[in-house]
């Protein structure tokens, strides 16, 4: 009876005759040589160990045993161990890695008679992709065509060099990139089943935008996102390929690919910054950080906390500087910490991104922010002292109740108890009476100043208006867009991360719930899809759309004017108080709807 060989996540099982196979044909000096300089030394090769700082040769191959082993940092395995170490691949995607190679076929997939057929329309979709993607460059660099966004880019910082590395290209308008691909023989059903065009004419699903092409960690093209550059209104900043064959958001994480290439070149990294978008990493790296990498969306997924924790062990998450910002970094951390990586989050100026701060501060006004990141509940504390204050009684009583519910998070008893002096220090209060008031372990699961009234009302007027609001949008009716309103007036983050996927695909006709990545919206999804209304004119049904709309201003007008007046009461400061009082006056006298 044969034996079997399991991998590292208990996925696949490879025949150990087809394992010893592969590493026949993939011998290991072969394999090495392509990544690192050899030097023959007797029966040995010896070469400068890629898995630490190495300036001496202290990592030999065992042509016999075929088998590599380092002096210095202890790293030792086979070739599917190098290559998953060198291409930071679990066992079985190394095993495929190799055996693609080696032009062997895989053992669990013998079985299934459509596998050839599935692999050649896999190639096939690929090889498009990688077409698409040389045309929108192609176009970047036409002398005329290419001026206006070369130039936006250039305004950015985005040198040509930069440009070049990320692959990024222009969309010249809705027609010119089917013709280029269907005179290179692909058909209009692959074009659609890459997401590259819309509609029943086919049209570029990025016309006339930038274009940014998204890779997985082999490097190959499985996505693309386009960013408007003329200043156009009323369409969505950003647009992104919703899911295909190739692509699949919830496990596809951004510069993962440019960050193995460096690591190829030998150049590892202690730790990644995780940001928000693709530009953001793009902007980092016009400042010589190459080590960002980003999800794509708002809510980072369990399959892609996994595929960042096979880079690196230390995340430092750096999100935009403002409110929605810092909440997304603190529901962001949890997937992150479930794979045991070591986080911390990075504090950036009120309303500044990463590009921002990178044009405003400098590299080395980054830096200085990256080595002041917090670990993760020294930066939910901060967020408290922030939101409060300690200028006096009640704003330390605030300050209190809210910091004991970020240290009930906590399990360790010693943890909690270096935290818990922490906050007495703060504030003032023994920690023997805090020890007294801290929720138990796991009792509280999140920080009670985050909730809203409409989140306590679950079927609040806002909530209910927002539901429709929604509806509408997602079944494309003609006098609903997500232009209409701003995510950040959603009561619901549900329904926030939602709206801001409307707005990322506001080009679709309609978005029904079968865009929807899994778990997008959980189960609020569900019930914007199922809310109905019944009106006697499609006049009547727009008015009751447009004050729905109205609604969801105010509401969001008057959590802001709430938010200040607490603020105003804990402001000692003359100057102060009058700054609040201005801005309260601002948000009075802003218009309630966002168009």
């Amino acid at each position: 009876m044969p034996s079997w060989r399991k991998d590292t996540e208990g996925v696949a099982f490879f025949n150990e005759r087809f394992i010893e196979e592969l590493k026949l044909k993939c011998d290991i000096v072969s394999i090495v040589s392509q990544y690192v300089q050899l030097v023959k030394k007797g029966t040995r090769y010896a070469c400068v160990c890629p898995f630490h700082p190495d300036k001496n040769p202290s990592m030999y191959i065992n042509t016999q045993g075929q088998f590599y082993h380092c002096f210095g940092c202890g790293a030792s395995g086979d070739v599917i161990t190098f290559i998953m170490e060198m291409e930071s691949l679990s066992y079985p995607e190394a095993v495929k890695f190799l055996a693609e190679r080696a032009g062997m076929e895989l053992p669990e997939y013998k079985a299934d008679p459509d596998y050839k057929k599935k692999k050649d329309k896999q190639e096939t979709l690929k090889a498009l992709m990688k077409d698409a993607a040389r045309y929108y460059h192609a176009n970047l660099l036409k002398e005329e065509e290419g001026r206006e966004a070369r130039e936006y880019l250039e305004s950015r910082g985005i040198t040509q060099e930069i440009c070049t590395r990320f692959g990024l290209g222009l969309s010249l308008g809705y027609d010119q990139m089917q013709g280029y691909l269907r005179r290179k023989n692909y058909t209009s059903e692959e074009l659609r089943e890459c997401g590259l065009v819309t509609g029943e004419r086919l049209s570029d699903a990025f016309a006339g935008r930038v274009i940014v092409p998204i890779m997985n960690g082999m490097g190959d093209v499985i996505a693309f996102g386009g960013r408007i550059y003329r200043g156009e209104q009323d369409v969505a900043k950003y647009k992104n390929s919703t899911n295909t064959v190739l692509f699949d958001k919830s496990r596809c994480v951004y510069g993962i690919n440019f960050v193995k290439r460096e690591k190829r070149k030998g150049n590892s990294f202690r730790f990644l910054i995780l940001v928000e978008g693709y530009m953001d990493v793009i902007s980092l790296a016009t400042a010589g950080f190459f080590n960002a990498v980003a999800g794509m969306g708002t809510a980072l997924t369990p399959q892609q906390a996994r595929e960042i924790k096979k880079l690196t062990d230390t995340v430092y998450v750096c999100y935009d500087g403002d409110d929605a910002g810092r909440k997304a970094a603190v529901r962001n951390v949890e997937p992150l910490l479930a794979e045991g990586l070591d986080v911390r989050v990075v504090s950036l100026a009120d309303g500044l991104d990463p590009d921002d701060t990178v044009k405003k501060e400098g590299a080395d006004g980054f830096r200085k922010r990256l080595e002041a990141a917090l670990p993760v509940i020294e930066y939910k504390l901060k967020l408290c002292e922030d939101a409060y204050g300690l200028g006096s009684a009640n704003a330390k009583a605030k300050y209190v109740k809210a910091a004991l519910r970020v240290v009930a998070g906590i399990n360790n008893e010693a943890e909690r108890e270096v935290y818990l002096n922490v906050i007495a220090q703060k504030s003032g209060v023994s920690v023997d009476t805090l020890r007294n008031s801290a929720p138990a372990a796991g009792d509280v699961q999140a920080p009670k100043e985050e909730e809203t009234a409409a989140k306590k009302s679950k079927d609040g007027n806002a909530v209910k208006a927002a539901r429709f609001v929604l509806n509408r949008m997602i079944a494309g009716c003609d006098y609903a867009s997500p232009a209409d309103v701003d995510p950040a007036w959603m009561p619901l983050p549900e329904q926030e991360e939602i709206a801001r996927f409307a707005a990322e695909h506001a080009d679709s006709r309609t978005l029904g719930g079968d865009l929807f990545p899994a778990g997008l919206g959980g189960e609020e999804v569900n019930r914007i899809l199922d809310t109905e209304g019944v009106f006697s004119s499609v006049e009547k049904e727009r008015k009751y759309y447009l004050d729905c709309i109205e609604l969801l201003a105010e509401e969001h007008k008057a959590g802001e004017l709430k938010a200040l007046r607490e603020k105003l009461k804990e402001e000692p400061d003359r100057e102060g108080q009058m700054a609040i009082l201005r801005q309260m006056e601002r948000i009075r006298k802003s218009p309630p709807k966002k168009n």
